[in-house]
């Protein structure tokens, strides 16, 4: 049965209570709500824990003013029978209004469609918690939560119960309410009627709470970077202030079965992610979730040297119009464990179309080498650093072009390298490329960034350079990093033998260095993260069976 929401009546029904005469008084849900304004709310259970300290309390507390707004009954009931609703009654000597009653068998909680099957716990068949505002038995506003240890607030709760003409508000002074809401409190409000939750996928409102977002950042002058922990992708606040800070301020959990889920690596696209799992050859990506399948591999087993890239064919100057594409590839050698011996696997370029949700394979033949398998995605494109095959340094980027499905010339970097000296590249708000050298001769550290990037074309000024001798001593051979340009700072994250850290360093030397700060095996990832309105095309097949070559 479909949960009970606003715009509905309420189903008439048989709950029992004791009156203040101590007497037993078994009535329709009808006869005590027709013609008022009445709350009802539900909880699991008497005296469990949230309940007893959070949810009843709050009503409780909040009568006399709820009652100012017009309400005319405050009703409590749960799937306990009329007995345990009494002696959880007398446990709040000043209440003096809110009716805690019985749904013993639980049948009106079915009517309502809010049964919550807590039989896992050894429970049995209780109720979601909810509160319905009723107007003449009319739904007026609506707060479920599924969970029988969810985020319910009842603080929030309340405040929906004061405001019933919220849907007569001006939509942008709906939007700024609920944009104050508790993320913890965000999926109560989605459940709340179709009107709000349709509100969160309106680009207008996704709009403001991005601007919101990044004045909130700019404000606390903060970097919100992207960052691989322990196979979870997180949202990471880093300050590179006079005081450096890191925090934490979210997990991709859009993912089905998420916990399960082991991502190893992650590429960022004008706010959309790309994640390549760990022991698997799906890719999920970030806007609406969609699950993509990749070729056979069954030709060659190496899949772990795989390299892919997320862009864009430049088509039109609407962000949510673009046509996105996938480029998945290995230009390199295995080394098999059998011989020690390198094995020259077939050259593989292919590309995955969001829009046809297929696969085709692209004619490349390289004369240069991508050591790295990490590239920077920059107004569709992704550049890397590579190798020419006549020479083991590396001194070359090179783009490939989404539009035409093309790799471009090799671009000149503004200095020559070995490989244990140069940290690749990192992508600077979405408008720049920098560069990261140490070298292993003088031991310092040189920043660069771009002037101008095309497919075709390139420029470079140093950003600036600093004595590495100041800093201890670690080569940042295909480190991740990101530069800040206001504060002249790179932050650097790094793996040493178990440990893995994360250094600020500055033109002076080492600002900050947090140890153990990501503590999982793999080596630790790092991109910058823009959020936008951009989101990816669902496909009627969302799930394909695996194609072979």
């Amino acid at each position: 049965m479909a949960p009970i929401g606003v715009g509905d009546v309420v189903p008439d029904g048989t709950i029992s209570f004791y009156d203040e005469n101590d007497q037993l008084q078994t009535v329709s849900v009808h006869s005590l709500g027709a013609g008022k304004k009445a709350i009802l709310f539900n909880v699991p259970g008497g005296f469990t824990s949230t309940c007893s300290m959070k949810l009843e309390p709050g009503f409780i507390e909040k009568t006399e003013e709820l009652k100012s707004k017009g309400v005319d009954e405050i009703i409590c009931f749960s799937v306990n029978d009329q007995f345990v609703m009494k002696a959880w009654g007398e446990t709040y000597p000043e209440n003096k209004h809110v009716k805690f009653v019985s749904d013993g068998s639980g049948e009106y909680t079915h009517l309502l469609g809010l049964e919550l099957d807590l039989k896992d716990k050894g429970i049995a068949v209780r109720s979601s918690r909810f509160a319905l505002l009723l107007d003449n038995l009319k739904v007026t506003v609506a707060i479920v939560d599924s969970g029988h240890e969810g985020p319910f607030s009842q603080l929030e709760s309340i405040k929906m119960m004061m405001m019933p003409s919220i849907s007569n508000l001006p939509r942008d002074l709906v939007e700024e309410i609920v944009y104050r809401v508790p993320s913890m409190s965000i999926r109560s409000v989605r459940l709340t009627c179709k009107k709000w939750n349709g509100l969160f996928k309106s680009r207008s409102f996704m709009e403001m709470c991005i601007a919101k977002e990044e004045a909130a950042a700019k404000e606390l002058a903060e970097n919100r970077m992207i960052v691989i922990l322990d196979y979870n992708v997180r949202l990471m606040g880093i300050a590179v202030n006079d005081n450096p800070s890191i925090k934490s301020l979210g997990k991709l959990t859009c993912l089905e079965d998420s916990e399960q889920v082991k991502i190893s690596q992650v590429f960022h696209c004008e706010g959309l992610l790309l994640c390549i799992l760990k022991d698997d050859d799906w890719n999920p990506s970030l806007g609406h979730t969609r699950w993509i399948q990749t070729r056979s591999a069954s030709a060659w087993k190496g899949r772990d040297y795989y390299k892919y890239a997320l862009g864009y064919k430049n088509n039109s100057g609407n962000r949510s119009c673009r046509s996105f594409k996938i480029l998945r590839f290995t230009d390199e050698a295995k080394v098999t464990e059998e011989t020690d011996l390198p094995v020259n696997p077939a050259l593989r370029f292919e590309i995955y179309d969001f829009d046809s949700d297929s696969w085709s394979t692209l004619d490349v033949s390289p004369h240069w080498l991508i050591g790295y398998d990490r590239g920077v995605s920059l107004k569709g494109n992704t550049y890397w650093s590579v190798e020419r095959k006549v020479s083991p340094l590396n001194d070359h980027i090179i783009c490939f072009d989404f539009t035409r499905e093309r790799f471009g010339p090799l671009l000149p970097l503004p200095f020559s390298a070995w490989g244990e000296e140069f940290a690749s590249l990192s992508c600077v708000r979405e408008e720049k490329i920098a560069a990261l050298l140490q070298s292993s001769k003088t031991y310092n550290y040189e920043v660069w960034i771009t002037t101008k990037i095309e497919a075709n074309n390139v420029s470079w000024i140093k950003f600036f350079s600093i004595d590495g001798l100041d800093i201890e001593w670690d080569y940042v051979s295909h480190k991740s990093f990101f530069i800040d340009e206001e504060k002249k700072v790179v932050v650097v994250f790094n793996k040493e033998g178990i440990e893995n850290t994360v250094e600020v360093i500055g033109e002076v030397g080492c600002l900050k260095k947090w140890r153990r700060l990501l503590p999982e095996p793999c080596w630790p990832i790092v991109c910058s993260y823009v959020p936008s309105t951009v989101q990816i095309k669902q496909h009627k097949g969302v799930k394909r069976k695996e194609q072979s070559d």
